[in-house]
C-alpha cells in the first residue's frame, strides 16, 4: 500500500467479472483500500493490527495522526472486553451485500456465461456463495473451486520442481494464498 494510490472504484461485483482472480476479493480489496484512504476520524473507534498498519501506510500523515491520537487517547479495553475492528466490520457487511447482489444476478446471461467459462473463486468466497444458491449452482461453484485447485497444484509443483535459477516470481504463491484465505486483510 502506498500513500494516496489512485483507486479503481467499482460500483458492483459484476464490474470485476472480466478481471483475473476471485471477483469478491478484487472488489473488496478496492473497497478496503478506499476505507483506509478515506477514513473519517470520527468513524474510527478500533482497528485490528492489519488495518492499523494499513491506515499508517496509505492515509495522509495529518489524517492518520488524528485517527491515531483518538485511538491512543481512548480508554484501554478491560481484559474480557472484546473490541472489533471498524474496517473489518465494514468489509464483512460489504462482502455480504456483494454476495447477495451476485446471487440476485446469477441467472443473467453475462453472469451465467462467466460461471460456465471464466469463473474463479477463492475458497472462503466460494463457500459463502454456495450457501446461498440452488444445488445446481452450488455444484458449479464446487467444480470451479476444484478446477482452481488443480491449476494451482500444477503451478506450485512446477515451481517446486524447477531449479532455483529458473523459478518465476511470487505469482503462484500469491494466487495460492488468495485461493486459500482470500486477499490479504479481508478475513482475519
Amino acid at each position: 500500500m502506498r500513500t494516496q494510490k489512485q483507486l479503481v472504484f467499482y460500483e458492483s461485483v459484476l464490474d470485476v467479472l472480466h478481471e483475473s482472480g476471485c471477483p469478491f476479493c478484487r472488489f473488496l480489496k478496492e473497497y478496503q483500500a478506499a476505507r483506509l484512504q478515506n477514513r473519517p476520524e470520527k468513524e474510527t473507534h478500533s482497528l485490528c493490527n492489519f488495518h492499523t498498519w494499513g491506515l499508517a501506510a496509505v492515509q495522509n500523515a495529518l489524517t492518520a495522526a488524528q485517527v491515531f491520537i483518538k485511538l491512543v487517547d481512548s480508554p484501554m479495553p478491560t481484559s474480557n472486553e472484546v473490541t472489533t475492528c471498524d474496517i473489518c466490520n465494514e468489509i464483512v457487511a460489504e462482502e455480504d451485500r456483494r454476495i447477495r447482489e451476485f446471487v440476485s444476478c446469477i441467472h443473467r446471461t453475462d453472469v451465467s456465461d462467466w460461471l460456465r467459462t471464466n469463473a474463479v473463486f477463492c475458497i472462503p468466497h466460494g463457500i459463502k456463495l454456495r450457501r446461498q444458491v440452488q444445488p445446481v449452482v452450488a455444484a458449479r461453484i464446487d467444480a470451479i473451486i476444484e478446477n482452481c485447485r488443480q491449476q494451482l497444484t500444477q503451478e506450485l509443483e512446477s515451481l517446486r520442481d524447477k531449479p532455483e535459477s529458473e523459478r518465476p516470481g511470487w505469482g503462484s504463491l500469491g494466487r495460492a494464498a488468495e485461493f486459500l484465505v482470500s486477499q490479504r486483510g479481508l478475513h482475519s
